[in-house]
């Protein structure tokens, strides 16, 4: 059973006959349907039944031409709201279902972003269009959240920072990694002064400070699992959705995490702490991304 059903309001599921009762419901319901002719009798269909604020479950099957729907997957999933631009976003199947991986190089980040692809139709419309070989560079990152933390803010002065020299901005960093990335030494070694100098300086602090007040915001890669991560991002807005079948509360946090908007679901009772805009979210998410291929 799919443990991430509990992020969207479903934690008293027990079973796999429970969840599959929510997926009937999801195709008779659906609040958005788009298919795509796969082969002459063959139609790949994905439907999405949102419960409220972005968050819901979509279902991926197959039908033919008498109406007969064969359940390949389904997910839940939280959508975003603002867009990123990625340097280039490339996409990986998976072999055993209709489900895809979205892979980026975040600049923002410093890292790959490896994430679910939530819009699977679009994609494969795209491949049947021939325009597979252009690269997306939008997205909309979405995330779900089995558990968090909430904690509160921290005010950055830089008149308190013992910094001889200020560190590089967000813009430039992003700047200097693109150089990076296409051979400029001089770049490389900026990197990594700027990085040896955040390390003196959280060196330093980490003695007589928490953690988490040296520490505004980070985004880790978490387990084995290529599409969860460990962040700890800044509120920015708060939306309630009351799950109307199971009548369960869930949170959609608008996050900022080193300049990337998430949107992350977490079901009330997963959540430690009282959420509020400038408090912040600590928690493991499954990351998922709407791609636009237009």
């Amino acid at each position: 059973m799919h443990s991430y059903f509990r992020a969207i309001g479903y934690s008293k599921l027990r079973n796999k006959i429970e969840q599959n009762t929510l997926i009937k419901t999801a195709l008779k319901e659906a609040t958005d349907r788009r298919e795509i002719d796969v082969s002459s009798n063959t139609k790949l269909i994905q439907v999405f039944h949102n419960i409220g604020g972005g968050i819901g479950l979509s279902v991926i099957a197959e039908c033919d031409n008498s109406g007969t729907i064969m359940v390949d997957n389904a997910f839940p999933y939280c959508i975003g709201k603002t867009t990123s631009v990625q340097p280039e976003i490339q996409i990986d199947g998976h072999t055993d279902m209709e489900a895809y991986s979205a892979i980026s190089d975040d600049y923002n980040l410093g890292i790959t972003l490896i994430y679910k692809l939530q819009n699977v139709v679009d994609y494969v419309r795209s491949i049947w269009l021939n325009d597979y070989f252009k690269n997306p560079k939008r997205v909309k990152f979405g995330a779900l959240s089995l558990n968090g933390r909430i904690l509160y803010g921290v005010h950055l002065d830089k008149m308190s920072l013992p910094y001889e020299k200020q560190p590089i901005s967000n813009k430039e960093r992003r700047n200097l990694i693109a150089k990076a990335r296409s051979g400029d030494m001089d770049a490389l070694e900026d990197l990594t002064l700027d990085d040896m100098d955040t390390y003196s300086l959280a060196t330093k602090r980490i003695k007589d400070e928490d953690l988490f007040t040296v520490i505004d915001t980070y985004f880790i890669p978490y387990g084995i699992d290529n599409e969860h991560y460990s962040i700890l991002g800044i509120i920015k807005k708060i939306d309630k959705i009351n799950n109307e079948i199971s009548e369960e509360m869930v949170y959609n946090l608008t996050v900022l995490c080193n300049d990337i908007y998430i949107n992350v679901a977490i079901n009330s009772i997963d959540l430690e702490g009282e959420p509020k805009v400038g408090r912040r979210f600590k928690g493991v998410i499954w990351l998922q991304g709407q791609v636009q291929f237009k």
